[in-house]
Parts: structure tokens; C-alpha cells; sequence
């Protein structure tokens, strides 16, 4: 853990490593670009189903990364703005949302900004798969959700499950780590990305990431610290991206990886309304 820099000067080396993972996820199988370009959706069925019907909805996606979540949000009718504080992430959402006729409003921000650069409300605020680790901040950050929710809004969220951070893979079998994980921030020397698969890494120039391990009772704290109600919770044994060795393609989902027997639950879901 380094504790001699502040939190923003640690958002910022963050800031600089995912827009390198940004320039390699261009060349990526994960998001495969060219399948996407031709008309495939990035959303899984977790997400979909969760929301529903958007169209004619007014929808924040916040931390969007490269916009493809952004982009199948809005053809299927949703009017979306989507937030990233990684610039050439976001260069690369507008260029495909150009070439799609896909008119999506993207504004380049850190999270906890984003009060002072929009000023707009919205239905729906969203978010998705690896988002919250990058926050040192819940309560604040809870803040900012809530603040862009229109009365009787809804925030939705899809997040890798914290009990990852407690597990390893040795000799292909999974095993709780025997040390404490602290809380953070954690820091780590990242040369790579999650672009091609498990054996397969997109190497990058390296950068120190910091980190944030949040427990759900911490999130769900903070969402109704800042005055939003939780409607719904689920835990299910599927992840985004294939972690471990012996993950296996999901046969309902095949955006979804599962271990077998899912004896884990590997990713969560929350719904919370803003009060009219």
C-alpha cells in the first residue's frame, strides 16, 4: 500500500493505465469490435433482463470504459450519456458511435466530478463489471448517483462479486487465500489486460493501478446513505470474463463464464429507486 500520494493522484495513474488497456482493447476478442460493428450486442442477459425495456429513457452509464455497453443501450431506444475519465477510451465510443449512427452524448470526467460538468437528470443510472474497485470513495460516489436520479429513478448495477478478491487458482484447483486482504488502497504493477482470455493477455505499457476492495454491505450502505431505496439483490454463479483456468463458457449465455458446479457466486446485481 503506498500512502504517500492522495486519492486523486491515484485516480489519475488509474486514468493513464485503462487508456492504454483502452488502445489494446481496439484488437480485442473480448470486445470484438468487428461482431459488434456488424450489429451484435455487448449486453448479456443479465443486464437485459434486469432493465427491461429503456426505450425513450433518459440513461447515464457511468465509467463506460470504450462505450459499447453505451451504444447497445441506445439501439434499443435508450437516450444515453456516457461517462468515462479515460479520454481515449472515450475517443474510441465516439469514433464507433459515429460510424453506427448511434448519437450518444459522452462526456469525459472522473466519477466524483461529474456534478460540476453536467446538469442534467435522468431515468436511469447505470454501471457495470469492474467499476467499483477503481472508487475510493462509496459514499461519495453514492452521492453522485443519486444526485443524477430523477424522482423515482433507478440505479442498476452489475459488479464482479468482492468474494473473487478472497480465492486463487493453484495447480488448476480454487483456494482461499490465507492472509487478510486489506481494504485498500492496494496497489499493483499492471503489464497487462483482460483483452484476450485467460492464456491468451494483451501485454501493455505498465502502470501502477490502486484499488479498492468493497464489501456489498459497504454498497448497499452507501446507496442508501445517500437517501435511494433497494428494490432488488441477486448473487449468481456467472462471471463477465474467463478468470480461472477451469471456467467454462455458460450454455444459456455465452457472453457468461461459470465454474463447475458453481460452487461461487461470482457476480451481483442491484436495484435501487430514488424517492418521488
Amino acid at each position: 500500500m503506498d500512502t504517500a500520494i492522495d486519492d486523486r493522484t491515484r485516480m489519475q495513474s488509474n486514468q493513464q493505465g485503462w487508456n492504454r488497456r483502452a488502445l489494446a482493447h481496439l484488437d480485442s476478442t473480448y470486445y470484438d469490435l468487428d461482431a459488434f460493428r456488424a450489429g451484435k450486442s455487448s449486453l448479456r442477459s443479465l443486464e437485459r433482463g434486469a432493465l427491461g425495456d429503456v426505450s425513450g429513457k433518459d440513461f447515464l452509464h457511468l465509467q463506460c470504459h470504450i462505450g459499447l455497453n453505451a451504444i447497445s443501450w441506445a439501439r434499443l431506444g435508450a437516450n444515453v450519456t456516457a461517462v468515462d475519465f479515460a479520454d481515449e477510451a472515450l475517443k474510441i465510443g465516439r469514433e464507433l458511435a459515429d460510424g453506427l449512427n448511434t448519437e450518444i452524448n459522452f462526456v469525459h470526467a472522473n466519477v466524483f466530478d461529474l456534478p460540476q460538468v453536467l446538469d442534467d437528470s435522468f431515468d436511469i443510472v447505470y454501471t457495470d463489471y469492474g467499476v467499483l474497485h477503481l472508487l475510493p470513495d462509496l459514499n461519495a460516489w453514492a452521492k453522485v448517483v443519486a444526485h443524477f436520479l430523477k424522482p423515482g429513478g433507478v440505479f442498476h448495477i452489475a459488479e464482479i462479486h468482492p468474494i473473487l478478491a478472497a480465492v486463487e487458482e493453484v495447480d488448476g484447483e480454487l483456494r482461499v487465500r490465507p492472509e487478510r486482504l486489506p481494504s485498500g488502497p492496494l496497489e499493483d504493477e499492471v503489464s497487462a489486460t483482460y483483452g484476450d482470455g485467460y492464456d491468451d493477455v494483451q501485454h501493455i505499457e505498465s502502470y501502477k493501478q490502486y484499488s479498492w476492495l468493497w464489501t456489498i454491505p459497504e454498497i448497499m450502505g452507501a446507496l442508501i446513505g445517500a437517501g435511494l431505496q433497494v428494490r432488488t439483490f441477486t448473487e449468481v454463479p456467472v462471471d463477465c470474463r474467463q478468470r480461472f483456468s477451469t471456467m467454462v463458457r455458460d450454455e444459456h449465455d455465452e457472453g457468461f463464464w461459470r465454474l463447475p458446479g458453481d460452487p461461487l457466486p461470482l457476480s451481483w446485481t442491484l436495484s435501487a429507486s430514488k424517492p418521488e
